[in-house]
């Protein structure tokens, strides 16, 4: 297994992460509808994830593979390249965010069940269940929340 190194988005890093938004979302969601044109993505990435959120790049040898971006409590994206699923990073990710918070939560969709799955593993709950109007894709989501400590209660 090749380690998994952690490192702090830099704005260089929007077409890299716009890739693998993109990959990651064709690979898991096909059904999903596609309303962006990839520069629109890096574009977004660049002007509005990097500046304002945390965002947390996984590289393996060098290569970035994954990526997670959360602001206050809100885990807004997380991502890995389909190349590299099931090595871990996601789940190195995501407790990377946990760690040192309180509570954290993120919309996913509820036809998405392998990533509803991979929360529930780490102790996120499902809270809320939409139609999907609030969201761009209007596709049903679901509102999962973890809380520190609560699989001790």
């Amino acid at each position: 297994m090749k380690p998994i190194i952690l490192r702090t988005a830099e704005p260089s890093d929007a077409e890299c992460l716009a890739r693998i938004h993109r990959s990651a979302r064709a690979a898991a969601m096909p059904w999903l509808p596609v309303l962006h044109t990839p520069q629109e993505d890096v574009r977004y990435f660049s002007q509005v994830v990097l500046p304002r959120q945390t965002v947390c790049v996984a590289e393996m040898e060098g290569s970035p593979t994954g990526f997670i971006a959360f602001e206050n409590d809100w885990i807004n994206h997380l991502y890995v390249d389909p190349t590299h699923w099931r090595e871990g990073v996601g789940t190195l990710l995501l407790h990377h965010a946990m760690k040192g918070a309180a509570r954290l939560q993120l919309w996913t969709f509820q036809e998405n069940g392998p990533a509803r799955e991979f929360y529930a593993k780490s102790g996120f709950r499902e809270a809320a269940f939409t139609n999907g109007a609030g969201n761009e894709e209007r596709t049903p989501d679901v509102r999962m929340v973890w809380e520190q400590g609560a699989e001790q209660r």
